[in-house]
């Protein structure tokens, strides 16, 4: 979780003035929010984002002048705030994930769905304010040449721990998944599903980004639509197109392509 120091400075940008007084009102019970700025359309959108620059835009589509879609394209990475899309039209999620925005509200949502689209703005917020991995490197450098063990220093190059577990939440409830229960893991566009031997829930999660916050000694990718816990992988068998079939203890048989083949020997190796 994000520092509760932190204030997440939000601009709320919708035409009609009942949807921002009702993200007002929720927004009221996370401390941690401040709104700076409200926008009725995408022309003041653009300028309550190059004044306030604000951690987060909640932002709605179809809006007078300029779309929000729109608005959106005009600011570059160094302005560009995160992005939570509030609308009442579905078939724009599609677009707005490839705008890099980080969760898609569909009116009428309620307290408990904003809430989830906040927790996932507090861990990306935490993620950007971790050190780079140039910066760990020279840490670990430093570190080194001051006779410091690496073990007392962060698990990965971001500088956070491996997960050891991943709440998936589903329709208001959530499950614990074990990292360790974790068979293997599926691409599925701006989502991966999870293998285990008892459930397959599906995480909002990109595959780089969870690839990121496993641990390499125990996950490898085996192709760019799978990663495997190689704890779990009984043996693997060559194909006469040059890739290979995977089987995984628990039965799942997957392909691994070529260009993976040397990486996942050298780890299993280990």
């Amino acid at each position: 979780m994000v520092s509760p120091a932190r204030t997440i400075r939000t601009v709320i940008a919708d035409d009609e003035p009942a949807a921002r007084a009702k993200l007002q009102r929720l927004l009221a019970a996370h401390p941690d929010v401040a709104v700076v700025a409200e926008a009725a359309t995408g022309v003041a959108v653009i300028d309550a984002v190059r004044r306030e620059r604000p951690d987060l835009l909640l932002l709605d589509i179809r809006m007078p002048e300029i779309d929000g879609l729109s608005a959106l394209g005009t600011f570059g990475d160094e302005l560009r705030p995160l992005v939570v899309f509030v609308t009442a039209y579905d078939d724009y999620a599609v677009r707005a994930f490839a705008e890099r925005a980080l969760d898609y509200l569909l009116k009428p949502f309620d307290a408990a769905r904003l809430a989830a689209a906040l927790v996932r703005v507090r861990e990306r917020l935490e993620l950007q304010q971790r050190p780079s991995a140039a910066a760990v490197r020279d840490l670990l450098a430093r570190a080194r040449q001051a006779g410091v063990e690496e073990a007392t220093m962060p698990a990965n190059e971001t500088g956070a721990e491996y997960l050891r577990r991943i709440a998936v939440r589903s329709g208001g409830k959530v499950e614990m998944v074990q990292v360790p229960d974790i068979e293997w893991v599926e691409a599925a566009g701006n989502y991966v599903r999870l293998h285990t031997a008892t459930s397959r829930p599906l995480l909002r999660e990109t595959m780089r980004h969870l690839a990121e916050r496993l641990d390499p000694a125990r996950f490898v990718r085996i192709h760019r639509g799978a990663l495997v816990n190689l704890d779990a992988v009984a043996r693997m068998e060559p194909l006469v197109s040059g890739d290979y079939l995977v089987r995984l203890r628990s039965g799942a048989r997957l392909r691994m392509s070529r260009s993976f083949r040397a990486e996942v020997e050298r780890r299993l190796q280990r």
